[in-house]
């Protein structure tokens, strides 16, 4: 059996249904492979390596499966590293196949005197937890067995394996392993805390007045849904969530004030600020949910479950470290609890009040003639349309902000990413395609970008358009990158430079692809559209002619 052939195989075996990629003249071995499993894997076909990643990534959150991409030697391994970084960050799993020159040519690598090659392997060292090359075929099912191992243990995260043209089209007499495992499913294994550690975040726990959950997106991989709920209302905690953790509990519950940090809203803020106890949950405390490391404070208490142990202590030295899986690591503070409650004293109804309050008034419709949309407006009713079913996918920078704290989830689970790992632009189209294709094309999926995101991966509008996926992308166009822009207002004089764009008729750059598409320039065309696509057959693009100057970010 040829080893490209036999890779499609391990794959399969493991568990995978879907590859993204796009070919290269030594990648094709896998191709094969993949194509003489038909019907039992699919290779989707993108227009960028680096899309092809975030796909993946997308992919794998929503499916809890490990992502895998491909890419060829050289430009493709390049703009492989992106996707990596991002999944990297934030521990996502996924298996990058990279190919590289024969073997025979290693001498030749340098400087691409070999076409296209280059010291690849080293690249990739800072953005993965494993890299790999296969040498000989007979290693090819232990590699692949290890490979998927690392990805999906302890903090999960992605790997590359390499293999050289030569060792690809090789064939080989493979022995049929003993066992098959699904290695693609994530957590592999899972652990508890140590039992001390417990007790003693349980005393910290009873001893709270004002305690504070903040769920991350480890929550979210460990599938704690039903602990967090039970946590919460035995202590009677507030409970806030990190833009990865959005979701976990529903965000209609009376003891839930949605996202907190710099793209959340302020009532989450001022919870935090009051609570005398914050225990985080699956979530890396890191800059942006602790307004620059600012909150907690020194003199608050602060429990930290997390499965990395490096992750406990690095900003809040003050940590109780609890060290596991979050749905075992609850169970286990849950079980120690015994029932027994603090004696919290929450006043939740004046909080609840305080943020309705501040919704209804951000969301407020009135609109001059012939001036852009806020885009506030525009969430609270994309809030309104949106239903249970829906997923959501965010690009980076505000529109992730936009979503974090307008949108409302009723029901827990993952219905909504976002690239905040690396919080790299250009994430999200090729984002919309993984998680449609996550959801069997069953689900609509709302993507939310940038006009200078958007820009970064438009051309996956075309892969969207032949899988005839139900993407609705939500445009927010201001001709500008807004934060940088908004940066430059209040740090550096209004000295503007490289932020403004000429515009761009993104509506008929998508029709250009094939898709409906639609400019919304007041609050009825929103609606109007809005109602048109409740139901999408095949992808749409909705451009919403936004104020440059309207930001989600809340201050310290």
């Amino acid at each position: 059996m040829r080893v490209g052939d036999k890779l499609a195989e391990i794959l399969l075996d493991n568990g995978v249904d879907k590859v993204y990629g796009v070919p290269g003249g030594q990648t094709l071995p896998l191709y094969e492979g993949i194509r003489k499993f038909q019907g039992r894997i699919q290779h989707i076909l993108m227009r960028d390596e680096r899309s092809a990643g975030y796909a993946a990534d997308a992919y794998a959150r929503l499916t809890g499966r490990v992502g895998v991409f491909d890419g060829t030697v050289g430009p493709g391994a390049t703009n492989m590293v992106s996707p990596l970084a991002e999944a990297y960050c934030s521990s996502i799993p996924l298996i990058a196949i990279v190919s590289d020159v024969s073997t025979a040519w290693e001498h030749r690598r340098t400087r691409g005197n070999a076409s296209q090659a280059m010291e690849q392997m080293q690249m990739f060292q800072s953005v993965s937890k494993w890299q790999v090359k296969v040498t000989n075929p007979g290693s090819l099912n232990d590699i692949m067995d290890t490979a998927f191992r690392i990805a999906t243990t302890g903090k999960p995260g992605p790997v590359v394996v390499c293999i050289p043209e030569d060792v690809a089209y090789r064939d080989f007499e493979f022995k049929d392993q003993k066992t098959k495992l699904l290695g693609a499913v994530y957590p592999s294994f899972r652990s508890a805390p140590d039992p001390q550690q417990v007790k003693k975040a349980n005393e910290l726990i009873l001893g709270a007045k004002k305690p504070l959950l903040v769920i991350g997106g480890g929550a979210h991989i460990s599938g704690c849904y039903q602990q967090v709920r039970d946590l919460a209302e035995q202590l009677q905690a507030a409970v806030v969530t990190s833009i990865s953790g959005k979701g976990v509990i529903e965000e209609t519950h009376s003891q839930v004030f949605g996202v907190t940090g710099t793209f959340g809203n302020p009532t989450a803020k001022d919870v935090m600020q009051a609570a005398d106890l914050i225990f985080f949950i699956g979530c890396k405390a890191g800059q942006l949910t602790t307004f620059g490391y600012r909150c907690p404070g020194k003199d608050t208490a602060v429990i930290h479950l997390d499965t990395d142990p490096e992750e406990i202590g690095r900003n809040f030295p003050q940590s109780i470290g609890l060290v596991g899986d979050a749905s075992l690591g609850l169970d286990a503070v849950l079980a120690g609890l015994d029932g027994k409650k603090p004696a919290a004293n929450w006043d939740f109804e004046s909080y609840q009040q305080q943020h309705q309050q501040w919704y209804a008034e951000q969301i407020v419709t009135d609109h001059e003639p012939d001036q852009p949309l806020r885009p506030q407006a525009v969430m609270g009713i994309i809030n309104q349309e949106l239903t249970p079913e829906d997923l959501v996918v965010c690009d980076a920078s505000l529109s992730s902000g936009w979503a974090a704290a307008y949108l409302q989830f009723s029901t827990a689970g993952r219905s909504l990413i976002a690239p905040r790992g690396l919080a790299g632009l250009g994430w999200g189209s090729p984002a919309a395609i993984g998680a449609a294709l996550a959801a069997e094309n069953k689900s609509r999926v709302l993507q939310f970008a940038g006009d200078g995101g958007f820009g970064y991966s438009v051309q996956e509008l075309e892969v969207m358009n032949r899988l005839n996926l139900p993407v609705v992308s939500i445009i927010f166009n201001n001709d500008s990158l807004g934060w940088i822009k908004h940066v430059q207002k209040d740090y550096f004089q209004e000295n503007y430079i490289s932020t403004d764009y000429s515009h761009i008729d993104f509506a008929t750059v998508a029709k250009g692809f094939g898709l409906r598409s639609y400019t919304a320039r007041t609050i009825d065309d929103v609606k109007e559209f809005m109602a048109l696509e409740r139901s999408p057959e095949g992808p749409a693009v909705i451009e919403i002619i936004s104020d440059q100057w309207e930001t989600p970010v809340i201050g310290w």
